[in-house]
């Protein structure tokens, strides 16, 4: 199916999902979200995606958010007023997460410009974040009076509290620089924006030539552990290697023998 809020290419094992509202600072809509709901099924069942790399077309924002205005044909990001009963409330947004959607394929994250609010769906379940250096992070619920609460609780896998504070209660008033980013380990990397793109291409490219058990495996063991206590999560793992290490290793072991057996002759 064609998409109007997203671009959607597979080529040589990496899935491209590129955020195409430039117009709009690539903010998220009721639309996008049910575009990557789509989008993650199909990523899920199709064999031909190893990674995924997800960027966004060029404006001065990678993600603004929501965007709970809409437009002429667009509709804004807000739940319908059938849907708010407070106790039956489920939250929309997690379509925007492979995770939340049962893909164990690993996501790089590129970041461009400003990244704020409801963006931090897609960083809070990215594998690798990249960013150029004009990028800035920031939250800017509490400064239009609104909790901020499903995207901070989210980062707290992989942002210190403290900086995760910091952004939350000061809002608006400041933004965190790529450096910073970086120095906290929210990104791996900063590149220029001219070779952001070139950069997640080359990520995603080293992942997808190695085998699918054990890149899937290896992700879905370590985020399962996020949510167990540790013995469990250590039990867990070593299923993961019991299932997963003789599929993976079957090939290469098949590829050793061979090697093996030209060289004996």
């Amino acid at each position: 199916m064609g998409y109007s809020t997203i671009l959607f290419d597979v080529s040589d094992g990496i899935a491209t999902i590129t955020l195409n509202r430039p117009e709009a600072y690539n903010s998220f809509t009721r639309d996008m979200t049910n575009e990557f709901a789509d989008v993650w099924n199909r990523v899920r069942d199709d064999d031909a995606v190893r990674v995924i790399v997800l960027r966004a077309a060029p404006c001065p924002a990678f993600c603004s958010g929501a965007d709970v205005k809409g437009g002429p044909g667009i509709t804004p990001y807000r739940l319908p007023e059938s849907r708010q009963k407070p106790w039956q409330m489920d939250d929309p947004a997690e379509s925007l997460g492979p995770k939340s959607n049962k893909v164990w394929k690993p996501m790089i994250v590129a970041v461009s410009g400003i990244c704020a609010g409801g963006a931090f769906y897609f960083l809070n379940e990215a594998d690798i974040i990249i960013c150029s250096d004009d990028s800035t992070f920031f939250d800017p619920h509490v400064s239009f009076n609104m909790v901020s609460a499903c995207e901070p609780v989210g980062a707290l896998a992989r942002m210190p509290l403290s900086e995760i504070q910091r952004m939350v209660l000061l809002g608006n008033e400041e933004r965190m620089s790529a450096e910073t980013a970086l120095r906290i380990s929210l990104v791996t990397e900063i590149t220029t924006r001219d070779d952001l793109w070139d950069r997640a291409g080359e990520l995603a490219t080293s992942i997808a030539n190695k085998h699918p058990v054990a890149i899937e495996g290896s992700v879905r063991a370590i985020w399962e552990a996020l949510s167990l206590p540790h013995r469990e999560a250590m039990e867990n793992a070593l299923m993961y290697t019991q299932i997963g290490n003789p599929i993976a290793m079957a090939g290469t072991e098949r590829k050793l023998g061979q090697k093996q057996k030209y060289r004996i002759r």
